[in-house]
C-alpha cells in the first residue's frame, strides 16, 4: 500500500512525523516536492507603486549595456534538490504508537489476572495462614489499609459466617463485623440460640476497599485462597453467606440476592450446605426485610437438622 501526496499533507498538517518505508512512497511525491522547492527559491520580483514604464530615470544615471549584462554579484542559484534528502526526511521520523483499544486493554488485563501467581497456602495451619494474611500485597489495598481483618471465632464452629468485605471500623479495629451491623448480627445469633464466640467469622476480603466501594475482581481472586483454607480448618456443617458481593462471589453467578436466598446451595470445592441472606447493614437501611433473614436462618436450621 502505497502513501499519498494527501496523506502525508494531512498528518503534517496536524503535526504527526510519520515513518514510511521506501518502497511504499508514492513517487509523485518526489515530482511535487522538487516543484514546490523549485518555485520557494525562485527569485522574487521587485513590486513598484508605480509603472515600471512611468519611471523616470536621469540620463546620467542610465545603465549602460554592460551594466544590464552583469548579474548582480549577491543572487546565487536555488538550492539543489534531491529524492534523497527526502528519503532522509521520511528515515528520521519518529513512529507514532496508536492508542490501544478497549478490547485490546480488557485482553491484556484478563491475561494478567490469569497469569498472576499468588501465595500457596493450601498446607497452612492458622499460624502460618495469619502470618500470610498480615503481610499480603497481593493487590493494591494494602497500601490503604489500616489492618487486615483476618476472621476470629471458634476454629472448629458448626457455623461459619461470611460477609462482603471489611468497612470502615472492621478496618480500624482488625476484627469483622464490629460496627452497627455486627450489633444486629449478634441478636440474629442469639434468636437462634447462638452467640458471637460459637460461630466463626470471615469477610471475602481481608482489606477494606477505599469509601466501602465493591471489591474489583483482581481484589478478590487475590484473597480467594486465603478465604479457601479458612473453610478448609474450620470446616463447618453449614455456611451462612450474608451479603450480595460475598454470595456471588463464592457461588459464582451474577443472579441478584433476592433469587440467591430461600434455597441451599453448595460451594463447588466443598461438600458443604450454604444459605443466603441479606448483610445485616442492608437490613438496617430497610428493616421491613428482616422478616426474610428470619426465614433464611430457619431454613439454615433445618438443614443442620436434617440428616
Amino acid at each position: 500500500m502505497s502513501v499519498t501526496q494527501q496523506q502525508l499533507s494531512y498528518l503534517n498538517a496536524m503535526g504527526i512525523p510519520v515513518w514510511v518505508s521506501r518502497d511504499t512512497v508514492d513517487s509523485a511525491i518526489f515530482d511535487s516536492r522538487i516543484k514546490e522547492n523549485a518555485i520557494n527559491n525562485k527569485p522574487q520580483k521587485k513590486h513598484f507603486t508605480q509603472s515600471p514604464s512611468s519611471v523616470q530615470i536621469p540620463a546620467h544615471n542610465k545603465p549602460t549595456k554592460q551594466h544590464l549584462q552583469t548579474p548582480p554579484s549577491h543572487t546565487s542559484s536555488p538550492p539543489a534538490f534531491s529524492t534523497e534528502s527526502l528519503f532522509n526526511e521520511i528515515d528520521q521520523a519518529t513512529p507514532v504508537k496508536r492508542p490501544q483499544s478497549a478490547s485490546s486493554i480488557a485482553d491484556s488485563l484478563k491475561k494478567k489476572i490469569e497469569t498472576t501467581k499468588f501465595i500457596e497456602c493450601s498446607n497452612f495451619d492458622w499460624q502460618p495462614l495469619h502470618q500470610a494474611v498480615t503481610d499480603c500485597q497481593q493487590c493494591d489495598l494494602y497500601n490503604q489499609r489500616t489492618h487486615v481483618v483476618f476472621g476470629e471465632g471458634a476454629q472448629n464452629a458448626a457455623w461459619m459466617i461470611v460477609g462482603d468485605a471489611p468497612k470502615e471500623e472492621e478496618d480500624t479495629q482488625g476484627r469483622p463485623f464490629m460496627d452497627r451491623s455486627g450489633v444486629l448480627l449478634d441478636n440474629m445469633l442469639t434468636a437462634i440460640g447462638l452467640d458471637r464466640p460459637a460461630v466463626y467469622l470471615a469477610n471475602t476480603l481481608k482489606c477494606r476497599p477505599p469509601n466501602n466501594r465493591d471489591p474489583k475482581k483482581t481484589e478478590s481472586k487475590a484473597c480467594y485462597a486465603y478465604l479457601k483454607r479458612q473453610i478448609e480448618l474450620v470446616n463447618p456443617s453449614l455456611i451462612l453467606i450474608v451479603g450480595r458481593i460475598a454470595a456471588q462471589h463464592l457461588l459464582q453467578t451474577k443472579e441478584p440476592l433476592a433469587q440467591l436466598r430461600g434455597r441451599k446451595h453448595t460451594i463447588e470445592e466443598f461438600n458443604i450446605p450454604v444459605v443466603v441472606t441479606y448483610h445485616p447493614a442492608y437490613l438496617l437501611r430497610l428493616p421491613r426485610n428482616k422478616y426474610k433473614s428470619w426465614q433464611d436462618l430457619k431454613l439454615a436450621l433445618s438443614l443442620l437438622a436434617s440428616p
